[in-house]
């Protein structure tokens, strides 16, 4: 199970559901229409895509470091292309008080720029 503010390796997002920034100013939301998206200041700062879709299992932090988006036939559509060349690595995905969703890997090694 995520913490309020992080999703880490193994666990999923599933459509309807959202992680939260510490303060709550930041809402990472996987949308029922299939977007990734991020929010603060009553807008929307950033999408994975602007295609909707309606066959969106979720968003996986997977072992390997990539953050992926699936389908409900198993297929990846969309990902942060950052799994680790060894296959084997701890990502932890955080939405943050300053806006941005960032990818951690020790140091960063993903972000939405999203920042405030």
């Amino acid at each position: 199970m995520s913490s309020h503010n992080t999703l880490g390796n193994g666990e999923w997002m599933t459509p309807g559901t959202s992680l939260w920034s510490q303060d709550g100013s930041v809402e990472l939301k996987m949308q029922m229409d299939g977007k990734i998206a991020v929010y603060w200041g009553g807008q929307c700062r950033y999408q994975n895509t602007r295609e909707q879709r309606q066959d969106i299992k979720g968003v996986h932090m997977q072992e390997d470091g990539n953050l992926c988006m699936y389908d409900t036939n198993g297929t990846p559509v969309w990902h942060t292309d950052t799994a680790s060349p060894t296959g084997d690595s701890t990502v932890i995905c955080a939405v943050q008080n300053d806006g941005n969703v960032v990818l951690y890997r020790g140091t960063p090694i993903w972000s939405s720029d999203t920042q405030k």
